[in-house]
């Protein structure tokens, strides 16, 4: 079941078994979720799937007031490259 959930995904977003568009999948019992990503980071913050899990984890203060400054919504708007 998750194989068949995984590959229609795939083919909803466009992305046929030769693809190679980077994306994060986040999977549970009951749901799953593909994000394409345009990019690995924003800002200098690397966004992988536990960012959209809502973990988004800076290595510095800096970092941090760039990510509340910006919100991290936005952040990983710019990751996915999905328009606002």
């Amino acid at each position: 079941r998750m194989l068949a959930a995984y590959r229609l995904l795939r083919t909803a977003l466009g992305l046929g078994d030769a693809s190679r568009v980077p994306y994060n999948l986040l999977a549970t019992r009951d749901w799953m979720m593909l994000v394409p990503r345009s990019r690995a980071e924003h800002l200098g913050v690397n966004v992988n799937a536990l960012g959209f899990a809502g973990s988004l984890l800076v290595r510095t203060p800096e970092q941090f007031d760039a990510v509340a400054a910006l919100g991290p919504l936005e952040l990983l708007r710019q990751v996915a490259g999905v328009a606002p």
